[in-house]
């Protein structure tokens, strides 16, 4: 039998979950809605307010008698740090509890060599950000973390070779230990994912595909509003499905796989070596051939760069194509496109929309809704939305690693 304690927990989760859904509420609407005494309600509630963790937001309609006081969820009872580790740079921001920035950094790490060297970095940026948003660290409930590779059972991190030098990494007890935070753990894409439909375009889906083209390709898979991980966290890495069985060895040491082919640092190479003997697009083109960055190729050819926009043309339809593979296998409501590469423009989505109407099969999902992702920083927020959803939900998210 469930202890009285227990009972009183759920119900104060029970509560906090709705006050924080529905934004404002009455003490009536919250018994109503939850079937729970409302002299309970009114202890669970006053406990609440005293807290902290809930405010009251002003009256209600009344219904006869006098307006009922509302209640709203308290945004800055606490804050949480999101932290995207990126193949060439670090993000940190510090949210309130409504996903809203108070502070916001970024580093480029692409001298790092050891993770070793990457978390001292992490140290740093975390105490500077905090300090930036005047944030108290006992008004932290923890740190979340997206970041490439599968996050197995063991808490280990499996990265490519490529990738800061990694191997197995027992990456949440090694950041716990030196961040004096409880820490949260996801892939990437699957933080992205989350955000999503926390904040973005895929909340009024409950089946969703969240695809990451920047660096790398990665995709989160939402089915039943609930992330999808396979077996060890290892499902969504759409980045190396084959393309092209014959094509470049990729860093995951197969053939042709997708990121070979769209990956940010393979198009601006393609780009300096288109560059160098198409003197008609040197001209959309302010720096040396050999610093132009991928912004440069996007700011190209918004200008009219025929190489710039035929190279975007080209990815789109690469990304395109790794799209209706998976789409094949699964077939969602929306499929939302993030990172530098997603997030392009017209170029690259128009290319994605047609290289699956093309390759899929089933008539419905041939004609799934393709849409840019609207966050301006997807991972940062997903991941300290993991800690905010994980410290007030009744349910533990589903492929976390945390310690408490």
């Amino acid at each position: 039998m469930m202890s009285r304690i227990n009972v009183k927990e759920i119900n104060v989760q029970r509560i906090i979950k709705l006050v924080r859904d529905k934004e404002k509420i009455s003490r009536v609407d919250i018994s109503q809605e939850i079937n729970i005494p409302q002299p309970t309600v009114t202890r669970i509630t006053d406990y609440l307010l005293n807290k902290n963790i809930l405010m009251e937001a002003g009256r209600g309609k009344s219904n006869g008698g006098r307006k009922p006081i509302l209640l709203a969820f308290n945004p800055e009872y606490a804050y949480s740090v999101g932290v995207e580790i990126g193949r060439k740079e670090l993000k940190i921001g510090v949210t309130n509890l409504n996903g809203d920035f108070l502070s916001f950094r970024k580093k480029e790490t692409e001298e790092v060599e050891s993770f070793d060297q990457l978390i001292e970095i992490l140290k740093e940026e975390l105490q500077a950000t905090m300090e930036e948003g005047n944030i108290a660290k006992e008004k932290v409930l923890g740190v979340g973390i997206g970041m490439p590779g599968p996050i197995n059972e063991m808490e280990s991190l499996s990265t490519p070779p490529n990738y800061y030098k990694g191997g197995d990494i027992p990456i949440t007890r090694l950041l716990e230990e030196e961040l004096d935070f409880p820490v949260i753990i996801d892939n990437d894409a699957n933080v992205a994912a989350m955000a999503e439909k926390w904040f973005g375009q895929g909340g009024d889906s409950r089946n969703f595909v969240y695809i990451l083209a920047d660096d790398g390709v990665g995709s989160g898979l939402i089915i039943n509003e609930q992330i999808y991980g396979g077996v060890a966290g290892e499902a969504g890495e759409m980045g190396h499905s084959t393309i092209n069985i014959f094509g470049e060895k990729c860093s995951c040491g197969s053939y042709g796989c997708l990121e070979t082919f769209i990956a940010i640092p393979v198009l601006e190479k393609k780009m300096r070596n288109n560059l160098k003997s198409s003197y008609m697009d040197q001209e959309y083109f302010s720096k040396p051939i050999e610093k132009v960055k991928f912004h440069d190729i996007v700011e190209a050819a918004q200008k009219g760069s025929p190489g710039a926009q035929n190279l975007l043309r080209e990815a789109g339809t690469y990304l395109g194509a790794g799209t209706a593979n998976l789409l094949n296998i699964i077939s969602p409501e929306i499929v939302i496109l993030g990172g530098r590469l997603g997030k392009a423009g017209e170029l690259v989505t128009e290319n994605v929309i047609q290289a699956v109407q093309h390759r899929v099969l089933g008539k419905n999902t041939k004609n799934v809704h393709v849409v840019q992702s609207i966050l301006k920083e997807g991972v940062v927020l997903g991941a300290s939305s993991l800690v905010i959803n994980d410290s007030f939900s009744l349910f533990s998210y589903q492929n976390k690693l945390i310690t408490n």
